[in-house]
Order: C-alpha cells, then structure tokens, then sequence
C-alpha cells in the first residue's frame, strides 16, 4: 500500500455553528451547568458539556 504525506493542516480557529452533534458547551452556557458526568471521564474535570466524550468537532480539530 502507498501511503502519501501530507503536510498537516493548520488553522487558526475553527468556526462552528452548533447542533445536536457539536455542543461543546453553549447549552449550558443558556440553561446552566451540564449535570455529572458531563465531560469528566474524557477530559478529566467537568466540561460544562451536556456529552461524557469527544464530538465531530473535536476529532476535526485534531487534524
């Protein structure tokens, strides 16, 4: 199998407009603080996230 490199893409934010599979936290920023676990077992402390993982948008930041 080929495999090609590819310089890694860099930008300097990425904009998202939210919906049901990208919440990384503005739900709770209007009806207040996510209840447990709300981000814990992933990042590690509370993430005022109303998901216990990552999101598309998480792994698309990762590129």
């Amino acid at each position: 199998m080929l495999v090609l490199a590819r310089k890694p893409c860099r930008f300097p934010a990425i904009f998202n407009f939210g919906d049901s599979n990208s919440d990384t936290g503005g739900l709770s920023a209007a009806f207040g603080q996510a209840p447990p676990p709300n981000g814990f077992s992933y990042f590690g402390a509370p993430a005022g996230r109303y998901t216990d993982g990552r999101l598309l948008i998480d792994f698309i930041g990762t590129l």
